[in-house]
């Protein structure tokens, strides 16, 4: 026969427990600083043949709570600061939400400014 299911109102903490590697944590982070305005896929030398591309993250994880290191490439025209707030932002909001873990701090560091490759072939044709 089934269990009864928890009374309505019940402490979820009480139903179970979540963990959440820093693998998956890093993967979340990653996906939130792409979705930024701003933030570019970017891949140079080795690493376009390696795979390795940025945003790359870092994250640690202790008792809940989780520190991150994002590196970002982002285009020319892009305010520097604007777009590290909004990734810091996005990746806190994407950690505490989605992993349900406690954000200490989310480390920005722009690797990489990329060309506009529009405006390059506007002037080359």
């Amino acid at each position: 026969m089934a269990d009864n299911p928890p009374p309505v109102g019940s402490d979820p903490g009480d139903r179970g427990s979540l963990t959440v590697h820093d693998r998956v944590a890093e993967q979340i982070a990653a996906k939130a600083a792409l979705d930024t305005t701003g933030v570019q896929l970017h891949a140079s030398g080795l690493n376009k043949l390696t795979g390795r591309t940025t945003p790359k993250t870092q994250v640690s994880i202790a008792g809940g709570r989780v520190r991150a290191t994002v590196d970002i490439a982002m285009p020319w025209s892009y305010h520097l600061s604007a777009v590290g707030a909004a990734v810091r932002a996005n990746v806190t909001f994407a950690l505490s939400h989605l992993a349900g873990l406690q954000v200490d701090g989310v480390d920005v560091a722009v690797t990489a400014i990329t060309h506009d490759d529009t405006a390059t072939r506007k002037r080359v044709k």
